[in-house]
């Protein structure tokens, strides 16, 4: 009798244990899953005012080719650029797109320039929209990226926080090392020579 009560006992103890447990592993796989949800969300957010800034760029191209022939590479780089980005966004790797995003970056800002050495293309009523549109998309993305590498770090730091780090292992779900940062060429300002 003594020995049922405690087997009894045992049981029930161990039921609780699994329940809890059981409700953790769903707690947390829900919580895994809307954070990685939210996460692919703030990266396509931040296509989009990409795609803006993509869209954007063949009409300031043809808007200042009209005044700095000459120019050629700078305007070449930014094709080229805008190219790396295109093909970049058929691939399901977003370290590739963040990449092909930096690459774009680093050749629009001597574009940006243009316009200091280029009075007449300064007064341009034309240009001068395009590159406010575009300084008003760079601003954008930079936001869009900082709110998604923001995303990113709090899915981050709840897959790794124990007791969800073991049952992500359970779930299928691992940190993602995916950021936007700094390129080191970034840092280091542009140089672009009209003396020729």
């Amino acid at each position: 009798m003594k020995a049922g009560v405690v087997a009894l006992g045992a049981l029930v103890v161990l039921v609780i244990v699994l329940l809890l447990a059981g409700g953790s592993y769903v707690s947390a796989k829900n919580t895994m899953v809307a954070k990685n949800e939210a996460v692919n969300q703030q990266f396509h957010q931040v296509q989009v005012v990409e795609q803006r800034r993509l869209d954007l760029i063949p009409n300031l191209v043809a808007s200042v080719k009209g005044y700095v022939n000459e120019e050629t590479t700078v305007l070449t780089n930014i094709a080229n650029a805008r190219a790396g980005v295109v093909a970049a966004s058929s691939s399901n790797n977003n370290a590739t797109k963040i990449n092909a995003d930096k690459q774009l970056d680093l050749a629009i800002s001597p574009l940006l320039r243009l316009q200091e050495a280029y009075p007449n293309l300064k007064a341009d009523q034309r240009f001068k929209e395009l590159t406010d549109e575009l300084a008003g998309t760079e601003n954008r993305i930079a936001v869009e990226r900082q709110k998604y590498n923001k995303t990113l770090e709090d899915y981050n730091i709840f897959v790794k926080q124990f007791p969800n780090s073991f049952w992500a292992g359970f779930a299928g779900y691992h940190a993602r090392d995916e950021y936007y940062t700094e390129d080191d060429a970034a840092k280091k300002a542009p140089t672009v020579d009209f003396s020729k």
